[in-house]
């Protein structure tokens, strides 16, 4: 498996870590897993680790958001590397998601 994740709650906030690299639908079996278990849907996706990912990572994500606005949540991206931010741009993620720079302001994101 490519893909590492790590779940943290900070209080009203699920910050999924995620390193490696997104290759396959395989390497999103852990990663559904964990948000199948998720009760709070105010979700920071880290993804300075993550140095690749293809469609069905774009996907999760986009899953992700879907599920957690059902829920009253939302999805925000944290710090993605310029491999990614130059995807995100090409398939206009970039228009779909809000991506930040750090930590803090991602968590200010859902204080709002």
């Amino acid at each position: 498996m490519s893909l590492v994740i790590e779940l943290q709650k900070d209080n009203n906030i699920s910050i999924f870590e995620l390193k490696g690299r997104i290759l396959s639908d395989s390497d999103l079996v852990e990663p559904n897993n964990l948000l199948t278990a998720v009760k709070v849907w105010n979700i920071i996706f880290d993804l300075s680790q993550l140095t690749h990912t293809n469609s069905s990572g774009i996907a999760f994500m986009v899953k992700s958001m879907t599920r957690a606005r059902i829920n009253n949540g939302d999805v925000v991206l944290l710090n993605p590397n310029n491999g990614l931010s130059k995807l995100f741009e090409i398939t206009k993620m970039h228009e779909v998601f809000t991506i930040y720079e750090t930590l803090e302001t991602a968590k200010n994101h859902f204080k709002q």
